[in-house]
């Protein structure tokens, strides 16, 4: 991430002089310090007696907090830091802030007011979570590797569509091919591991079944709902599973006693759902949508159903996601816990381990779009791969309606 990052002092320090990197020892420090040194481009301490400090300068220990400054002396502090780090990095470089709200909150106004974008990727959670977070990110450092090449490979899918990052409800059928997978991202949602970058936040696909002539379109076109915005949550869990967190945010269950209910509904039901169908749609139509051409035979052991499951478990998994959902994010409401697990729109394959060879085989297809390879014309995940997951009793209940 081409970003400097901002990390606060903390109050446990080494008892003599030390390098800034090294002179704070709390689990906190510790780990945004790694944050900071892997996935940002160059990082300085943020200290409260100090001011701004790079991680090689000799400092001594010291009992000093912002926590103990009025508004003003911060306000002023904050003017000093803002001052030196402007001399001292890129006038684009955006900032990522790993520091509570008394050392961010008049730093970031400066830079947000000179234009640069910033981000405080753990504001959302205690001090607590913050420390299990940042552990979990040196813990699995591997998959965080492979999460950090699926977005490569997905912006790499980005440049070749000729009508760009566009809303599902701005696309037509002209671009899209027969068959593949399609990704999902939401306006507000981004990455807590890369905060600039949008998250992901459905994978699908379509003809997993024998025989199937289910087209990527048409699956697109079910979840988006009718041009005039009407739409069947029967016919697409992903709607279901929108409209089923919309009705308990807003606490309208009473008003909705039908919705999920049945693979089938009379026109009354329909008609009394009107109105949240309509809200599913203006939904899921202004969510940017990507595809990408896997066109092998329909079936279970498809490369699309091999790789629609390796990659949401690749970005939930059985210790749960890395890039977690904002406060905000819809799906907390849902009824579904493998939603709110996830901070996906998916329930299928959530709590199941991925194989990194699918990175492998989302390459080749990528290569093929990019016209660096020839098309794939056979299937490429290992033979016998679904035989084996079936096997090992890893699939968990899973829901027929995709």
């Amino acid at each position: 991430m081409d970003a400097v990052c901002l990390v606060a002092c903390t109050s446990e320090k080494a008892l003599y002089p030390n390098t800034a990197e090294n002179l704070y020892k709390s689990p906190l420090f510790i780990g945004a310090r790694r944050f900071a040194e892997t996935r940002c481009k160059s990082w300085f301490i943020l200290s409260a007696k100090y001011g701004l400090l790079a991680p090689s300068e000799m400092v001594a220990p010291y009992d000093e907090s912002l926590h103990q400054m009025n508004d003003s002396e911060r306000l002023e502090w904050s003017r000093r830091v803002h001052e030196r780090l402007s001399t001292m990095i890129d006038p684009s470089a955006s900032i990522v802030f790993l520091a509570g709200d008394k050392y961010r909150s008049h730093l970031q106004k400066y830079f947000e007011h000179e234009g640069r974008k910033t981000s405080a990727p753990m504001s959302e959670l205690g001090i607590g979570r913050q420390v299990s977070w940042l552990q979990k990110l040196i813990k699995e450092e591997p998959r965080l590797s492979d999460i950090d090449r699926f977005y490569r490979l997905i912006k790499r899918i980005a440049n070749v569509d000729t009508e760009g990052l566009c809303k599902l409800g701005e696309r037509n059928s002209r671009t899209v091919p027969q068959r593949g997978i399609y990704f999902f991202m939401q306006p507000s949602e981004a990455r807590m591991t890369s905060p600039f970058e949008n998250r992901i936040v459905r994978i699908g696909t379509h003809s997993v079944s024998s025989g199937s002539k289910a087209t990527l379109w048409n699956r697109l076109r079910t979840h988006r709902g009718g041009e005039n915005g009407t739409g069947n949550h029967r016919g697409s869990i992903f709607r279901l599973h929108v409209g089923d967190s919309l009705i308990r945010k807003s606490g309208s269950e009473e008003t909705y006693p039908t919705w999920g209910v049945g693979q089938s509904a009379s026109a009354d039901i329909r008609s009394s759902e009107k109105e949240m169908e309509l809200e599913v749609s203006k939904i899921i139509s202004a969510m940017p949508v990507l595809w990408l051409e896997v066109g092998d035979e329909a079936s279970p052991d498809s490369d699309r159903a091999y790789l629609e499951r390796n990659l949401i478990a690749l970005l939930s998994g059985p210790s749960g996601p890395l890039d977690l959902p904002s406060a905000d994010w819809l799906g907390r409401w849902s009824s579904r816990e493998a939603i709110g697990f996830s901070g996906l729109w998916n329930v299928n394959h959530v709590y199941e381990e991925y194989d990194p060879g699918a990175l492998d085989i989302l390459e080749k297809y990528v290569e093929s779009l990019e016209g660096l390879s020839k098309p794939v014309r056979k299937s490429l995940a290992p033979k016998g791969w679904r035989s084996r997951i079936l096997k090992s009793g890893m699939p968990r209940q899973q829901l027929k309606l995709v």
